[in-house]
């Protein structure tokens, strides 16, 4: 597995080489992320709004299992998944890519962060679905699809795009997993909701990084 270096970063590379998809498949990847996270919404508003068999199982599985450690683990996760935490992580990101001389994948970080909230602020007004009742934290706003999740997946997964380094792409998914498994286990939102959220960070990362890897050169010309 290649370590990550300051030359992996700077260094110009085809958008087929390294781990990750092409621009095409990254587009394509993001627009079927996005119906998909759009349909399941739909679907649960269809369904009455309210948690479905699935989301009933695991909301119940996760109080079987609580814990003091675990209940710890969710609430540092939460803080650290939180808005402002991400979004000094975001323009750390930012300010990195700036340094080394990379300002298309700076202003790639900064449309996908607005894109995302954006889009999940949208959904959230639309659905209006109720969180949990037993919610072991402060709640915001309506339940899907769980802003802590998407944000996670935004940020990880427009990095892993970036960088295209098979170790970030299993540190992405290894933060989605434990930021929705911490947004369960709080019972801040049904699995339903962080389905949903990775769904759309994930296809709004793919998108706007396929977007702007096609203004900045038409395809076939190699792109960082």
């Amino acid at each position: 597995m290649a370590l990550i270096t300051d030359r992996h970063l700077a260094d110009p590379r085809p958008d087929t080489e390294g781990a990750g998809p092409s621009r095409p498949i990254a587009f394509w990847l993001g627009l079927t992320g996005l119906c998909a996270a759009v349909l399941l919404g739909v679907w649960v508003f269809l369904s009455g709004n309210g948690p479905l068999p699935l989301d009933a199982w695991w909301h119940d599985l996760m109080r079987a299992w609580r814990t003091d450690v675990g209940l710890f683990l969710a609430h540092s996760l939460e803080f650290i998944g939180g808005v402002f935490p991400m979004i000094l992580a975001g323009a750390a990101g930012v300010v990195g890519f700036l340094i080394i001389g990379r300002p298309w994948s700076a202003l790639t970080v900064v449309l996908t962060l607005l894109a995302s909230q954006a889009v999940t602020t949208l959904l959230k007004v639309l659905f209006a679905r109720p969180r949990p009742a037993d919610s072991l934290t402060v709640i915001g706003l309506t339940s899907y699809p769980s802003g802590h999740t998407t944000l996670a997946a935004t940020l990880v997964v427009i990095v892993a795009l970036l960088v295209r380094q098979q170790l970030v792409w299993i540190l992405a998914v290894v933060w989605v997993v434990v930021m929705a498994w911490s947004r369960a286990y709080l019972e801040a939102h049904w699995l339903t909701d962080t389905i949903g959220g990775a769904l759309l960070g994930t296809a709004a990362a793919l998108l706007v990084w396929s977007a702007t890897a096609t203004v900045r050169l038409p395809p076939g010309v190699p792109s960082r």
